[in-house]
Formats: structure tokens, C-alpha cells, sequence
């Protein structure tokens, strides 16, 4: 069908976001040439080249000002799509919408029957993960508390068309729950639309987030082993005691295999998620400008949980990360001469290798970190 005609003075509309949210900004029309359209006299946010939806809008009252006007006008039907956004208007044709994103999210809480809100944000490198940001923090902020005690629980995935889905996974507490929730979800878009060097399409994002008015936390007290010498080829019991929220104490159990090549001590590091995460980001593990979409996808994939517990096995040995990606347990000449070149750009060193990793998933956010020093005994 052929879209309706807009004519100069008529209001236009440009969505932003649009379902159970919307968001966008209306003007008017400046000139029609045929299915161009022209608007506004100025830009929306001088952002060049773009694929926004053009609506109808209706004006419904003015509010005069001697300093500044504004009027209450609201968006209507898609008739287009604006696809440059200029210093001296914006410009469109009219026709087929463009294509934008589909967020779902379900929240379930106990002060409240189960939700569920679907909207579309345009595919923008600014708006893309600003929207989804603001309609995730706006939904928990305006169902559940704003402030004091609470704990959220994110789960779900962005589907990327050709790669494997970004998963969401994880658990956050505290005043700033609301907010870190809504940034976890928002942060591997960002990666994706500011570093990808690559076209890519966003599929869909769904999201399943559990809401309770109690911070669910547990701090790790105390790490030991059954024997802190250990033989290669042997499991080693690992026990750590948590003391949870409610003031109780638990303890976690778990085998962890030492190899059979093992010689000399190893590290064994027991730690809370972002901890963990934060030592990687130093050690460069997750360091640079990441490039492919598919190395982005895997960085996100590879984000450490605020709900286990990480247990780290290492020994001393050089390796290196290059681009992003670690490679520990380099030959001492090869890595040498990356180290020599290191300050070239692009790879850091590094000092140590996993021998192993294990996590231990819990019912709460824990925090704490300890690190205990196992003998290998070869005999």
C-alpha cells in the first residue's frame, strides 16, 4: 500500500522506541519532493547517515514561553524512514520502515504478578544500548524498590544473526542493583556497535529478571584443603565456608584434578566473580580493541558471574595475550620476543598459566577472595 502523503507544515515524528515504551522526538515537515521528505530546520542529534522510523505525530497542545516554547504531541503511524540526520534538518523517504530491534522482558517478583513488556529501539550504535539501558532500569525501577535492600537476577540472551547469542547470566545487589542490572545488559551492545568493524544484525533480545526486596550475599570466610601437599594425577578437596546474609554459614565442596605433568607449588586462587574478572582486565586477558563481531561474542560469553565461586588452579610460566585473546604456556624464546615487542601495541604479558578451573554455582551474591599455595609431591 502506498504510505500517506505528508505536506509541508504537517507534524512528523521520528520513534525511537516503540511497544509497551516509546520515546521519540516530532517537528515539522519542511518540504516534500515527491517520497523525500525534509524536516525540522534542524538536526535531532547531527548523527549523519541513520535508520530511524518516520511517524505522523499530532500535536496536542502548545505551551507558550517567551523563553522557550514547547508543545505535547504524540507519535503515530510509521510512514518511513529517516535515514539522515543533518546540521540543517533531517531527511527521508517515505515507504518501508526500517528494521529495528525486539526487546522482551519478563519480570518476576514476589510483590507482584509476573510482567512481561516488549518494545523495538532502533539499530544505532548511541541509541541501541542507551534505550535498552533506560527501559530495563525504567522497569525495574518503577515495579520494584527504587532504593535500600534488593537483589536481581538476569538471565537471557541477544541473538545475533550468524554468531552464537550473547548469554546473560547474573545476579546483582545493593542500591545500585537496578542500575548495574540494567549496564550488564546494555555493556556487550556497546562493545558490539562501537568496536565491531563488521556489519552485524541483532535478532532479538530476551530477558527473564527475578526481583527480591532482600540482598542475597555471602562473603567467603575461610579456604583449606585436606592436605596441602598434593600428588600429580590426584583429585585435592577444596572446602570453603561462606557466611550468608541471613548470618549462617555454609560450606562448599569441591575436586579439583592436578595435572600430571605438575611439578614445584601451585597457586590455587578461590574468588568471587568480579574480582576475578577485574585481574584478567589487568593481566590483559580481556584487554584491547576487540574487533570481530565473533571475538566480541566470545569476550561477553566469558564474563565472570557475581553468583559462583571461581576456583583458579596456576603455575609460573610465560605466555601472552595477543588481541584479546590469552595464550599461556608460550616456549620461554617465543615469549620473549613478544614481550620484547609489547610495546609495539597489541599483546601484554603474562606470568602464570591455568592448570584448571572449576565454579561452584550459589544462591546469592558472593564476595571474598583467598588464595592458598599447594606442594606437588612427585613420589
Amino acid at each position: 500500500a502506498t504510505a500517506p502523503a505528508l505536506a509541508p507544515g504537517d507534524a512528523i515524528g521520528v520513534a525511537l522506541m516503540s511497544g509497551d515504551f516509546s520515546m521519540g522526538a516530532t517537528g515539522t515537515v519542511t518540504h516534500v519532493d515527491g517520497d523525500l521528505v525534509y524536516a525540522f530546520g534542524h538536526p535531532l542529534y547531527n548523527l549523519g547517515p541513520t535508520a530511524f522510523p518516520m511517524t505522523r505525530a499530532t500535536v496536542i497542545a502548545v505551551l507558550p514561553s517567551l523563553a522557550t516554547s514547547s508543545k505535547l504531541a504524540g507519535l503515530g503511524a510509521v510512514v518511513g524512514t529517516i535515514s539522515q540526520d543533518r546540521a540543517t534538518a533531517i531527511a527521508g523517504r517515505l515507504g518501508a520502515a526500517p528494521a529495528l530491534v525486539p526487546v522482551q522482558v519478563t519480570l518476576t517478583s514476589g510483590r507482584a504478578p509476573t510482567r512481561t513488556f516488549r518494545f523495538s529501539v532502533v539499530s544505532d550504535q548511541l541509541f541501541t544500548p542507551l534505550l535498552t539501558y533506560l527501559a530495563v532500569a525504567n522497569v525495574l525501577t518503577s515495579y520494584e524498590r527504587q532504593t535500600g535492600a534488593a537483589t536481581y537476577v538476569v538471565r537471557g540472551d541477544a541473538r545475533i544473526s550468524g554468531q552464537p547469542p550473547i548469554r546473560f547470566d547474573d545476579v546483582f545487589v545493593g542500591d545500585q542493583g537496578a542500575a548495574n542490572a540494567s549496564a550488564y545488559v546494555a555493556g556487550p551492545l556497546t562493545a558490539l556497535y562501537r568496536n565491531a568493524t563488521e556489519r552485524f544484525t541483532i535478532d532479538g533480545i530476551t530477558l527473564a529478571i527475578e526481583a527480591d526486596e532482600q540482598a542475597r550475599t555471602a562473603e567467603i570466610e575461610r579456604v583449606w584443603v585436606d592436605d596441602s601437599t598434593v600428588r600429580p594425577g590426584r583429585p585435592a578437596q577444596v572446602h570453603v565456608q561462606v557466611r550468608t546474609f541471613r548470618g549462617d554459614t555454609q560450606r562448599l565442596d569441591q575436586a579439583i584434578d592436578i595435572p600430571s605433568n605438575a611439578s614445584g607449588t601451585l597457586q590455587l586462587l578461590v574468588t568471587d566473580g568480579p574480582r576475578l574478572g577485574q585481574q584478567e582486565a589487568r593481566e590483559g586477558r580481556r584487554g584491547g580493541e576487540l574487533q570481530s563481531v565473533s571475538q566480541i561474542v566470545r569476550a561477553a560469553n566469558r564474563g565472570r558471574h557475581g553468583d559462583r565461586l571461581y576456583l583458579r588452579l596456576s603455575s609460573p610460566a610465560p605466555g601472552a595475550v595477543i588481541d584479546g585473546e590469552p595464550m599461556p604456556g608460550l616456549p620461554a624464546s617465543v615469549a620473549a620476543v613478544i614481550d620484547a615487542d609489547r610495546l609495539t601495541g597489541g599483546s601484554t604479558s603474562l606470568r602464570s598459566v591455568p592448570r584448571g578451573e572449576w565454579e561452584l554455582v550459589v544462591p546469592f551474591a558472593v564476595s571474598g577472595s583467598r588464595q592458598l599455595t599447594l606442594t606437588v609431591d612427585p613420589s
